[in-house]
Protein backbone atom coordinates (compact mmCIF):
# COMPACT_ATOMS: atom_id res chain seq x y z
CA UNK A 1 0.00 0.00 0.00
CA UNK A 2 3.01 2.29 0.18
CA UNK A 3 5.93 3.14 -2.05
CA UNK A 4 8.20 2.53 0.96
CA UNK A 5 7.37 -1.17 0.76
CA UNK A 6 8.51 -1.41 -2.85
CA UNK A 7 12.17 -1.70 -1.91
CA UNK A 8 11.38 -5.05 -0.25
CA UNK A 9 9.81 -6.45 -3.41
CA UNK A 10 11.36 -8.00 -6.46
CA UNK A 11 14.07 -10.61 -6.62
CA UNK A 12 16.28 -11.16 -3.58
CA UNK A 13 18.49 -14.14 -2.95
CA UNK A 14 20.63 -14.87 0.06
CA UNK A 15 22.38 -17.66 1.88
CA UNK A 16 22.30 -17.15 5.64
CA UNK A 17 24.67 -18.72 8.13
CA UNK A 18 23.82 -18.46 11.80
CA UNK A 19 25.46 -19.24 15.12
CA UNK A 20 24.16 -18.99 18.69
CA UNK A 21 25.68 -19.11 22.16
CA UNK A 22 23.09 -19.90 24.85
CA UNK A 23 23.21 -20.04 28.65
CA UNK A 24 20.22 -21.12 30.73
CA UNK A 25 19.88 -22.19 34.37
CA UNK A 26 16.20 -21.27 34.85
CA UNK A 27 14.26 -23.51 37.21
CA UNK A 28 11.36 -23.71 34.73
CA UNK A 29 11.23 -22.90 31.02
CA UNK A 30 7.49 -22.07 30.97
CA UNK A 31 7.13 -20.28 34.32
CA UNK A 32 10.55 -19.45 35.78
CA UNK A 33 10.82 -18.20 39.34
CA UNK A 34 14.60 -18.08 39.74
CA UNK A 35 17.74 -18.26 37.65
CA UNK A 36 19.04 -16.53 34.56
CA UNK A 37 19.27 -17.05 30.84
CA UNK A 38 21.11 -15.35 28.01
CA UNK A 39 22.02 -15.77 24.38
CA UNK A 40 24.07 -14.21 21.60
CA UNK A 41 22.97 -14.81 18.01
CA UNK A 42 24.86 -13.90 14.85
CA UNK A 43 23.60 -14.18 11.26
CA UNK A 44 25.72 -13.71 8.16
CA UNK A 45 24.05 -13.27 4.77
CA UNK A 46 25.95 -13.01 1.53
CA UNK A 47 27.44 -16.33 0.47
CA UNK A 48 26.32 -16.56 -3.13
CA UNK A 49 23.40 -14.18 -2.68
CA UNK A 50 22.35 -10.64 -3.56
CA UNK A 51 21.62 -9.68 0.08
CA UNK A 52 24.72 -9.13 2.20
CA UNK A 53 24.76 -8.23 5.89
CA UNK A 54 25.88 -9.30 9.33
CA UNK A 55 23.34 -9.18 12.16
CA UNK A 56 23.99 -9.55 15.88
CA UNK A 57 21.36 -9.97 18.59
CA UNK A 58 21.69 -10.58 22.31
CA UNK A 59 19.22 -11.07 25.16
CA UNK A 60 19.33 -11.83 28.87
CA UNK A 61 16.87 -12.45 31.70
CA UNK A 62 17.10 -12.79 35.47
CA UNK A 63 14.37 -14.03 37.84
CA UNK A 64 14.23 -13.71 41.64
CA UNK A 65 11.66 -15.05 44.13
CA UNK A 66 11.05 -12.16 46.52
CA UNK A 67 8.91 -13.86 49.14
CA UNK A 68 5.30 -14.97 49.57
CA UNK A 69 5.01 -16.05 45.95
CA UNK A 70 6.14 -12.79 44.34
CA UNK A 71 8.56 -13.12 41.44
CA UNK A 72 10.60 -10.19 40.13
CA UNK A 73 12.26 -10.34 36.72
CA UNK A 74 14.51 -8.18 34.55
CA UNK A 75 14.91 -8.85 30.84
CA UNK A 76 16.84 -7.06 28.13
CA UNK A 77 17.48 -7.41 24.43
CA UNK A 78 19.45 -5.53 21.76
CA UNK A 79 20.48 -5.91 18.15
CA UNK A 80 22.49 -4.40 15.31
CA UNK A 81 22.58 -5.12 11.57
CA UNK A 82 25.45 -3.99 9.37
CA UNK A 83 25.16 -4.01 5.54
CA UNK A 84 28.10 -5.52 3.68
CA UNK A 85 27.15 -4.12 0.27
CA UNK A 86 26.01 -0.76 -1.08
CA UNK A 87 22.69 -0.48 -2.86
CA UNK A 88 23.61 2.91 -4.38
CA UNK A 89 20.01 4.14 -4.31
CA UNK A 90 19.58 7.74 -3.17
CA UNK A 91 17.72 8.21 0.12
CA UNK A 92 17.26 4.45 0.63
CA UNK A 93 19.04 2.45 3.30
CA UNK A 94 21.53 -0.26 2.37
CA UNK A 95 19.62 -2.69 4.61
CA UNK A 96 16.39 -3.91 3.02
CA UNK A 97 13.11 -3.20 4.76
CA UNK A 98 12.47 -6.90 5.41
CA UNK A 99 15.83 -7.30 7.21
CA UNK A 100 15.52 -4.35 9.62
CA UNK A 101 14.40 -4.39 13.24
CA UNK A 102 10.89 -3.36 14.33
CA UNK A 103 9.41 -2.72 17.77
CA UNK A 104 5.94 -2.43 19.23
CA UNK A 105 3.28 -4.83 20.44
CA UNK A 106 3.93 -7.38 21.94
CA UNK A 107 7.59 -6.54 22.71
CA UNK A 108 6.84 -3.11 24.20
CA UNK A 109 3.38 -2.91 25.66
CA UNK A 110 1.60 0.42 25.51
CA UNK A 111 2.39 0.71 21.77
CA UNK A 112 0.74 -0.70 18.67
CA UNK A 113 2.27 -3.33 16.36
CA UNK A 114 5.44 -1.76 14.88
CA UNK A 115 4.33 1.37 16.71
CA UNK A 116 7.82 2.46 17.79
CA UNK A 117 10.61 3.87 15.65
CA UNK A 118 11.30 5.28 12.17
CA UNK A 119 8.23 5.82 10.04
CA UNK A 120 6.81 7.86 7.18
CA UNK A 121 3.44 9.48 7.87
CA UNK A 122 1.45 10.90 4.98
CA UNK A 123 -0.99 13.60 6.11
CA UNK A 124 -3.77 14.80 3.77
CA UNK A 125 -3.78 18.55 3.14
CA UNK A 126 -7.05 20.34 3.83
CA UNK A 127 -8.28 23.93 3.58
CA UNK A 128 -7.26 26.04 6.59
CA UNK A 129 -10.78 27.46 6.86
CA UNK A 130 -9.94 30.93 5.57
CA UNK A 131 -11.22 30.21 2.03
CA UNK A 132 -7.97 31.57 0.62
CA UNK A 133 -6.80 28.29 -0.88
CA UNK A 134 -4.24 27.74 1.86
CA UNK A 135 -3.79 24.05 2.68
CA UNK A 136 -2.64 22.64 6.02
CA UNK A 137 -2.03 19.04 7.22
CA UNK A 138 -5.05 17.49 8.90
CA UNK A 139 -4.76 16.56 12.59
CA UNK A 140 -7.19 13.63 12.22
CA UNK A 141 -4.88 10.65 12.68
CA UNK A 142 -7.53 8.29 11.29
CA UNK A 143 -6.88 9.80 7.85
CA UNK A 144 -3.08 9.47 7.98
CA UNK A 145 -1.14 6.78 6.11
CA UNK A 146 1.48 5.34 8.46
CA UNK A 147 4.40 3.23 7.22
CA UNK A 148 6.88 1.83 9.75
CA UNK A 149 10.26 1.42 8.04
CA UNK A 150 12.33 -0.10 10.87
CA UNK A 151 15.93 0.53 11.82
CA UNK A 152 19.44 -0.91 12.04
CA UNK A 153 19.68 -0.82 15.84
CA UNK A 154 17.33 -1.56 18.69
CA UNK A 155 17.18 -2.23 22.39
CA UNK A 156 14.42 -3.04 24.84
CA UNK A 157 14.19 -3.89 28.50
CA UNK A 158 11.48 -4.92 30.95
CA UNK A 159 11.04 -5.05 34.70
CA UNK A 160 8.08 -7.11 35.93
CA UNK A 161 6.69 -8.17 39.28
CA UNK A 162 4.43 -11.20 39.30
CA UNK A 163 1.71 -11.12 41.97
CA UNK A 164 0.50 -14.38 43.56
CA UNK A 165 -3.24 -15.10 43.81
CA UNK A 166 -3.10 -18.27 45.89
CA UNK A 167 -2.52 -21.96 45.28
CA UNK A 168 -5.70 -22.42 43.22
CA UNK A 169 -4.79 -19.72 40.73
CA UNK A 170 -1.21 -21.00 40.61
CA UNK A 171 -2.37 -24.49 39.67
CA UNK A 172 -4.49 -23.00 36.90
CA UNK A 173 -1.49 -21.05 35.61
CA UNK A 174 -3.06 -17.64 36.28
CA UNK A 175 -0.46 -14.91 36.92
CA UNK A 176 -1.19 -11.18 37.18
CA UNK A 177 1.73 -8.75 37.14
CA UNK A 178 2.79 -5.12 37.04
CA UNK A 179 5.51 -4.02 34.63
CA UNK A 180 7.55 -1.26 33.05
CA UNK A 181 8.79 -1.60 29.47
CA UNK A 182 11.33 0.54 27.61
CA UNK A 183 13.07 0.44 24.25
CA UNK A 184 13.82 2.09 20.92
CA UNK A 185 14.70 1.28 17.31
CA UNK A 186 16.60 3.68 15.04
CA UNK A 187 19.48 4.16 12.60
CA UNK A 188 17.82 4.06 9.17
CA UNK A 189 18.85 6.38 6.33
CA UNK A 190 16.58 9.42 6.07
CA UNK A 191 14.19 8.66 3.20
CA UNK A 192 12.91 11.08 0.59
CA UNK A 193 9.55 12.60 1.55
CA UNK A 194 7.02 14.16 -0.82
CA UNK A 195 4.75 17.17 -0.72
CA UNK A 196 1.99 17.07 -3.34
CA UNK A 197 0.06 20.33 -3.04
CA UNK A 198 -2.13 19.44 -6.04
CA UNK A 199 -2.27 15.69 -5.50
CA UNK A 200 -0.77 12.93 -7.62
CA UNK A 201 -2.41 11.27 -10.61
CA UNK A 202 -1.64 7.56 -10.97
CA UNK A 203 -2.45 6.31 -14.50
CA UNK A 204 -4.01 2.95 -15.24
CA UNK A 205 -1.68 0.88 -17.43
CA UNK A 206 -1.95 -2.15 -19.69
CA UNK A 207 0.10 -5.33 -19.27
CA UNK A 208 2.97 -3.72 -21.19
CA UNK A 209 3.06 -0.70 -18.90
CA UNK A 210 1.46 1.76 -21.32
CA UNK A 211 -0.92 4.37 -19.82
CA UNK A 212 -4.54 3.95 -20.90
CA UNK A 213 -7.00 6.57 -22.17
CA UNK A 214 -10.71 6.73 -22.94
CA UNK A 215 -11.25 7.76 -26.57
CA UNK A 216 -14.52 9.05 -28.00
CA UNK A 217 -14.95 7.32 -31.35
CA UNK A 218 -18.34 8.68 -32.41
CA UNK A 219 -20.36 11.61 -31.12
CA UNK A 220 -23.05 14.01 -32.27
CA UNK A 221 -24.81 17.16 -31.12
CA UNK A 222 -28.05 16.68 -29.20
CA UNK A 223 -31.05 19.02 -29.32
CA UNK A 224 -29.41 21.29 -26.73
CA UNK A 225 -26.23 21.63 -28.75
CA UNK A 226 -24.12 19.37 -26.52
CA UNK A 227 -21.61 16.94 -28.03
CA UNK A 228 -22.75 13.52 -26.78
CA UNK A 229 -20.59 10.41 -27.19
CA UNK A 230 -22.25 7.31 -28.61
CA UNK A 231 -19.19 5.04 -28.80
CA UNK A 232 -15.93 4.96 -26.85
CA UNK A 233 -12.86 2.74 -26.62
CA UNK A 234 -9.83 2.29 -24.36
CA UNK A 235 -6.57 3.14 -26.15
CA UNK A 236 -2.95 3.88 -25.40
CA UNK A 237 -2.86 7.11 -27.43
CA UNK A 238 -3.11 10.44 -25.65
CA UNK A 239 -4.55 12.04 -28.82
CA UNK A 240 -7.56 10.94 -30.87
CA UNK A 241 -6.37 10.62 -34.49
CA UNK A 242 -9.92 11.02 -35.88
CA UNK A 243 -11.98 13.02 -33.39
CA UNK A 244 -15.69 13.53 -34.08
CA UNK A 245 -16.34 16.97 -35.55
CA UNK A 246 -18.36 18.21 -32.56
CA UNK A 247 -15.48 17.72 -30.10
CA UNK A 248 -13.54 20.85 -29.19
CA UNK A 249 -10.37 18.89 -28.36
CA UNK A 250 -8.63 15.81 -29.75
CA UNK A 251 -7.13 14.95 -26.35
CA UNK A 252 -8.20 11.60 -24.90
CA UNK A 253 -9.20 11.25 -21.23
CA UNK A 254 -6.51 9.59 -19.11
CA UNK A 255 -7.64 6.64 -16.99
CA UNK A 256 -6.41 6.39 -13.41
CA UNK A 257 -6.81 7.62 -9.88
CA UNK A 258 -5.89 10.91 -8.26
CA UNK A 259 -4.44 10.94 -4.75
CA UNK A 260 -5.66 14.11 -2.98
CA UNK A 261 -3.07 16.70 -1.81
CA UNK A 262 -0.77 15.47 0.98
CA UNK A 263 2.50 16.04 2.78
CA UNK A 264 4.84 13.36 4.13
CA UNK A 265 6.83 13.50 7.36
CA UNK A 266 9.71 11.37 8.66
CA UNK A 267 9.47 10.61 12.38
CA UNK A 268 10.96 8.43 15.10
CA UNK A 269 14.59 7.90 14.04
CA UNK A 270 16.01 8.34 17.55
CA UNK A 271 17.51 6.14 20.30
CA UNK A 272 15.48 8.08 22.86
CA UNK A 273 13.74 5.47 25.04
CA UNK A 274 10.02 4.88 24.84
CA UNK A 275 8.66 3.91 28.24
CA UNK A 276 5.35 2.39 29.35
CA UNK A 277 3.92 1.02 32.59
CA UNK A 278 0.94 -1.24 33.14
CA UNK A 279 -0.70 -4.32 34.55
CA UNK A 280 -0.99 -7.69 32.87
CA UNK A 281 -2.88 -10.94 33.19
CA UNK A 282 -1.16 -14.12 32.04
CA UNK A 283 -2.82 -17.54 31.84
CA UNK A 284 -1.05 -20.71 30.75
CA UNK A 285 -4.22 -22.21 29.32
CA UNK A 286 -4.53 -25.69 27.79
CA UNK A 287 -4.55 -23.94 24.40
CA UNK A 288 -1.30 -22.06 24.99
CA UNK A 289 -0.21 -18.81 26.70
CA UNK A 290 -2.95 -16.20 26.89
CA UNK A 291 -2.17 -12.58 27.88
CA UNK A 292 -4.09 -9.33 28.38
CA UNK A 293 -2.27 -6.07 29.17
CA UNK A 294 -3.37 -2.56 30.06
CA UNK A 295 -0.51 -0.09 29.60
CA UNK A 296 0.16 3.63 29.54
CA UNK A 297 2.95 5.13 27.44
CA UNK A 298 4.90 7.52 29.66
CA UNK A 299 7.51 8.49 27.07
CA UNK A 300 7.05 8.43 23.31
CA UNK A 301 8.31 10.31 20.27
CA UNK A 302 6.32 12.12 17.55
CA UNK A 303 4.82 9.60 15.15
CA UNK A 304 4.78 6.67 17.59
CA UNK A 305 1.52 4.74 17.78
CA UNK A 306 0.39 4.18 21.36
CA UNK A 307 -2.15 1.58 22.44
CA UNK A 308 -3.64 1.05 25.90
CA UNK A 309 -5.02 -2.49 25.54
CA UNK A 310 -3.29 -5.53 24.07
CA UNK A 311 -4.43 -9.12 23.74
CA UNK A 312 -2.08 -11.93 22.72
CA UNK A 313 -2.47 -15.67 22.33
CA UNK A 314 0.63 -17.83 22.12
CA UNK A 315 3.07 -15.17 23.37
CA UNK A 316 5.25 -16.15 26.32
CA UNK A 317 6.67 -13.27 28.41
Amino acid sequence: SSRYLCEAEGKRTSSILGASLVYDNLDNRVHPSRGRSGSINMDFAGLGGSVKYIRLRTNAAQYWPVGKGFIFSLTGEAGIIKPLAKRNIANEDDVLLTDRFFLGEPQIRGFDIRGVGPRIIRKPLIDDGTNTGTLIPTTDRNTWYDDSIGGRYYYMTRAELEIPLGSGAKELGIRPSIFIDAGAVWGVTTPLTTTAATGIFTPTRDTSGNPLFTQIDTAALDTSGNCVASATSVVTNATNPTPPSCLTSAANQALGNTIPPFKEYFYGNTPRPRVSIGIGFNWNSPFGPFRIDFAKALMHSPGDNTKSFTFNVGTQF
